[in-house]
C-alpha cells in the first residue's frame, strides 16, 4: 500500500505521520515501511497506531530514523495482514436479529461506519445508538 506523510519529532524519536488516515486495517500490529524518500531507501519496522483522526507509524527501532531530517516522506506500507472484517456486537446483532436487519447485506464500508458509531459509545448512550441504528435501517426506504 502506497503511503506518504511527514516526520515528526516526539519524546526523541521521530515518528512518520500519514498524509491520509488509514481505515479498514488493523492497528497495534506490526508491519514494514519500505521509504523511498527520504534517500537512501530504507526498510523500517514499525507498530500502526490509528487513532480517531490520524494514523502514526512507530518505528520498532529507536535508531531506525537517526540521521534522518524533519519532513516529507513517501514509500509503501508492507502490512502483514488484510483489511479486518467488521465485527457485529452481540448486543447490536440481537437488536437488529429482533428487527429483522440483515446486517450481513452491509457493505464493508457501511458496516464500518455504524459499528464506529456505536464501538464510540458505552453504557446508556451505547443503548441508544442501538435503537437510533435499528430504527433507522428497519424504515422501509
Amino acid at each position: 500500500m502506497q503511503v506518504r506523510g511527514h516526520l515528526q519529532p516526539r519524546e526523541g524519536r521521530l515518528l512518520l505521520v500519514l498524509d491520509e488516515r488509514l481505515t479498514g486495517h488493523d492497528t497495534f500490529l506490526s508491519a514494514v515501511v519500505r521509504l523511498e524518500t527520504p534517500k537512501p531507501a530504507t526498510d523500517v519496522r514499525v507498530r500502526i497506531l490509528t487513532f480517531d483522526d490520524v494514523t502514526v507509524l512507530s518505528p520498532l527501532d529507536v535508531l531506525a530514523l537517526e540521521g534522518k531530517a524533519c519532513g516529507e516522506w513517501s514509500g509503501t506500507l508492507l502490512l502483514p495482514h488484510g483489511a479486518r472484517p467488521p465485527g457485529i456486537p452481540d448486543d447490536f446483532a440481537r437488536a437488529a436479529a429482533e428487527a429483522g436487519i440483515d446486517t450481513g447485506a452491509w457493505s464493508p464500508a457501511e458496516a464500518r461506519q455504524l459499528l464506529t458509531y456505536l464501538g464510540e459509545a458505552s453504557g446508556p448512550v451505547r443503548t441508544e445508538r442501538i435503537h437510533a441504528i435499528v430504527d433507522a435501517l428497519a424504515r422501509p426506504a
